[in-house]
């Protein structure tokens, strides 16, 4: 199979399985790939299928890579106050967020902005998640710092990392390889998807002491 066959098939791939998910308008949003790289542009109706589109791209047999380009346009405004209150509302009742008033919400035209500290890097996943939600969203940007309640040896973490990995039946962990500097995890090597890249990385940042994490995985079919 040439490139452009491959790119080809991606992209009907990648077009059907958005217009097949109920979550998503997928009408006006546009699919183009090159070298396995995907570029979804367009617009969607809200900031949670803009995110799910590129989740959903991600998981397309041969992609190496999704640049989410789509741009929100809103069926109906909301002023930035009403944004930040709901998204406040959401952290405040979220049980996964332990101390929601160290994280600080700031919106301006549509655009949220996260900022403070988290223990966990799961938790500051679960904020944006959070914030993504809430209606009249165009944006998210995730500032917040992970600052674990423990100090952990790098080497711990670095064992841990990798039993984490060598766990997860989605990934295919034989060619990464995990070092970890002042609670800084780098993940190298390759993997077959470009899931599974994103999904190692998750998979590291879920380890109690991380602070960081810099994955370099490649994707080798």
């Amino acid at each position: 199979m040439t490139a452009v066959e491959s790119d080809a098939r991606i992209r009907q791939d990648v077009l059907d399985e958005l217009r097949h998910d109920v979550r998503i308008d997928a009408s006006n949003i546009t699919v183009d790939v090159h070298s396995g790289v995907v570029r979804l542009s367009g617009t969607v109706p809200t900031y949670f299928q803009k995110v799910t589109a590129g989740h959903t791209a991600e998981r397309i047999k041969g992609v190496r890579g999704v640049a989410n380009e789509l741009n929100v346009t809103l069926v109906a405004p909301w002023t930035d106050q009403e944004i930040a209150a709901t998204v406040r509302a959401n952290l405040a009742r979220d049980v996964r967020i332990s101390n929601p008033g160290q994280i600080t919400v700031g919106v301006e035209n549509g655009v949220v902005t996260l900022t403070g500290t988290v223990p966990t890097y799961t938790q500051k996943s679960d904020a944006a998640d959070d914030a993504w939600r809430a209606p009249g969203v165009v944006d998210v940007v995730n500032a917040l710092a992970v600052a674990p309640p423990i100090s952990r040896a790098d080497a711990e973490i670095a064992a841990d990392v990798r039993d984490t990995l060598a766990r997860d039946p989605t990934i295919d962990a034989a060619n990464i390889a995990v070092t970890v500097a002042n609670g800084t995890v780098y993940l190298r090597g390759t993997v077959p998807t470009y899931y599974q890249a994103q999904q190692a990385g998750n998979d590291a940042w879920g380890v109690p002491g991380v602070v960081d994490v810099v994955n370099e995985l490649g994707v080798s079919f």
